[in-house]
């Protein structure tokens, strides 16, 4: 990744850890407080810059958009593996346990690998 795709992933993945840590961790509120406007212009935040990213990925190759993927999915399973370890529970259901989770990131990985594979074929040809 080059560095102002690294400046973009870091913009926003800091917002949606401390939604994800406000959402395993409710008691944070009592240490860290942010105001429920602050929480929800956060989350607005993560969807426009989800929205720019899709713009920015189109601008790139299809193999600097796969390592996007990639780096975004496992991260935020690593998130969630963390956090449950640390004790937390999310108070919206994002749990290793929960089966809808797993089916999203099976059909994540499904649409990377063929991605991937479209990327390879693209480059063998090019």
């Amino acid at each position: 990744m080059k560095g102002k795709e690294l400046y973009v992933m870091i913009f926003i993945l800091i917002p949606l850890t401390l939604l994800m840590a406000y959402d395993f961790f409710p008691s944070l509120n009592d240490f860290l407080f942010f105001p429920k406007p602050m929480l929800i212009g956060l989350l607005l935040l993560v969807v426009l810059l989800g929205f720019f990213t899709i713009h920015f990925q189109e601008e790139k190759s299809a193999q600097s958009s796969f390592w996007w993927n990639v780096s975004l999915v496992s991260y935020l399973l690593s998130l969630i593996v963390i956090f449950t370890l640390l004790g937390g529970n999310s108070q919206v259901g994002i749990s290793l346990s929960n089966p809808v989770l797993w089916i999203v990131v099976a059909l994540t990985v499904f649409e990377m690998r063929k991605e991937y594979k479209k990327a390879k074929a693209h480059e063998v040809y090019a």
